[in-house]
């Protein structure tokens, strides 16, 4: 009955994402601002114990890189894949509100930024830049010409927020497991909620 439930609640959460994520990168940089970001990571944490894994990201690339950096990685945690997703959110929405700035147009993959936010935290988080609209060059750049696509640039902008919360789910699980003495490894975890669905909500309260 549940499930029925859950189906039923999906497209009004999702129009309600939808427009609180616009609502978020229209708020200048404010306490506002702030507080509609805690609104739309609260509606995304409502999606993400609704729906199946194969339906939580709009881009397949963010499902793949996500676990990539969760199965494969050499230190494997949702605490170095949120930091990078979180990153990745973060030039996605520098990128549509200051689309002019060169800085966010030409990226070095070996600065000290991008290498300690994204690169190391991240496998293969070029692909998810690919998705903007960028181009690798062989010079380790991410090079993004001609005007921007505002549909893919907000797709990844919400789709990495989206990731960084399903890490934050993941981590709260992580510390619950921990308080109760069981243990269990990141790999675990995600295997586990990529197989069922709507169970994070109750073992998330653990954290």
């Amino acid at each position: 009955m549940s499930e029925i439930v859950g189906c039923n609640l999906l497209p009004e959460l999702w129009q309600q994402i939808l427009q609180q994520h616009w609502t978020y990168l229209e708020t200048e940089e404010s306490l506002q601002k702030i507080e509609e970001r805690q609104k739309l990571e609260e509606c995304l944490k409502d999606f993400l114990c609704l729906v199946p894994h194969s339906r939580k990201f709009l881009l397949p690339v963010t499902a793949y890189v996500l676990q990539k950096s969760i199965l494969q990685a050499d230190d494997s945690s949702a605490y170095k894949a949120s930091i990078g997703f979180e990153s990745i959110s973060q030039y996605a929405n520098n990128l549509f509100t200051k689309p002019w700035r060169k800085e966010y147009r030409v990226i070095k993959m070996y600065s000290g930024f991008y290498y300690h936010e994204i690169q190391s935290n991240l496998v293969e988080s070029e692909k998810i830049f690919e998705a903007m609209g960028y181009k690798v060059l062989p010079n380790q750049t991410l090079v993004l010409e001609g005007p921007i696509c505002p549909d893919q640039v907000t797709n990844v902008s919400r789709d990495a927020l989206t990731a960084f919360v399903e890490c934050q789910i993941l981590k709260q699980i992580f510390s619950g497991l921990t308080a109760l003495q069981l243990s269990s490894s990141w790999i675990d975890i995600f295997t586990f909620r990529s197989m069922h669905t709507g169970i994070s909500r109750n073992v998330a309260m653990y954290g």
